[in-house]
């Protein structure tokens, strides 16, 4: 629909367009992940040491290996560490990189390098058709953001299905998603998206021209620039101090527990379609709602690998009180913009 940060304000310059013909919501932002943030990756020692132990446990002598997703390669070099046999690394970005390090460090020899993308291969397109059966698959294919990575889990179950064989070993094997109420006062979509609307209607004046794509595209950023405020790395290469994920600085408080939203074990081989459509937080303490937190748990059997959080901040606070249940619909407006719409 066309984007309207208040259903209450008259219309302006940019509606004409959209009379009849709702513009479509952008699509939510995908990562593609650049050398500076691979060294990023990299520099997150705490999270390399975990992911060796887990390898460590996945992996058994002259196993067939796919690193699904392989970055630098770290995850492929790795896997050799742990007694890998032959290593298929994928990946649609960088992999020249991961080619020279591999080169560097004298394992160019062990790993098959493959540049295309991973839903092709998943299809049976790209280069998928002579890969074969894999004993252990690796997919570290995520984003840390449970919008933009609820496709990716549906990928990595069709990468199971496709290339795993009896007993198919998955680093990781489960990912849970979990739901968090806040009362953050840093996060105000709404005064932000009316501000939007004012400055676009004045260039909209100024220019003699009708923006209302532009400002479509642009709203729908917004939730999704929210999602990680305070990001504590100073350069996009750095990590910065906080030890897992993207740590946010405590300005604001939870007004309830950990909710599961959804536990999915990759493991048995089970699919996985969508999140639930719909999320029911119990707040303990009285308050505005005006986010959620997610936190999303990577994990391998028993071992918590890595914990990362982002919001979705809400189109309009709702004032709440201990006890009471709120409903935040996952739709496909959330789904496109990161914003909910709580209510009772």
């Amino acid at each position: 629909m066309s984007f309207r940060p208040d259903d209450t304000q008259g219309s302006g310059p940019h509606e004409g367009p959209h009379e009849g013909k709702p513009a479509p919501l952008p699509r939510p932002p995908d990562v593609h992940f650049d050398a500076a943030l691979h060294l990023r990756l990299l520099l997150r020692v705490d999270r390399t040491e975990t992911i060796r132990r887990a390898l460590r446990g996945a992996i058994r002598g002259g196993d067939r290996v796919l690193d699904a997703g392989c970055g630098s390669g770290l995850l492929s070099f790795l896997a050799l560490e742990a007694g890998a046999g032959e290593v298929v690394a994928v990946d649609r970005d960088n992999v020249d990189l991961a080619r020279d390090l591999a080169r560097a460090n004298g394992l160019s020899d062990r790993i098959r390098f493959i540049e295309g993308d991973l839903n092709a291969l998943a299809e049976g397109g790209g280069d998928g058709n002579g890969l074969g059966r894999f004993d252990a698959l690796l997919a570290f294919i995520y984003a840390n953001h449970i919008i933009i990575d609820e496709p990716r889990s549906r990928l990595v179950c069709a990468l199971r299905r496709r290339f795993g064989g009896d007993g198919c070993r998955m680093v990781p094997d489960r990912v849970r998603y979990l739901a968090i109420p806040c009362d953050w006062p840093g996060l105000d979509p709404r005064t932000e998206l009316a501000d939007l609307r004012r400055s676009v209607e004045e260039i909209e004046t100024r220019y003699g021209l009708r923006l209302g794509p532009l400002l479509d595209a642009v709203a729908g950023q917004i939730g999704f620039e929210r999602s990680r405020p305070d990001n504590s790395g100073d350069y996009g290469w750095s990590p910065g101090a906080g030890s897992g994920g993207y740590r946010h600085r405590r300005a604001g408080r939870f007004l309830g527990d950990r909710h599961l939203v959804a536990d999915i074990r990759y493991g048995d081989g089970a699919a996985f379609d969508r999140l639930p459509s719909t999320l029911t937080l119990t707040a303990e303490a009285d308050g505005l709602l005006n986010a959620v937190m997610w936190v999303q748990e990577l994990w391998f059997g028993d071992m918590l690998i890595w914990v990362a959080d982002s919001f979705s901040p809400a189109e309009s606070p709702l004032a709440v009180a201990a006890g009471s249940r709120v409903t935040v619909p996952l739709d496909e407006s959330w789904r496109r913009t990161n914003r909910i719409r709580p209510s009772r």
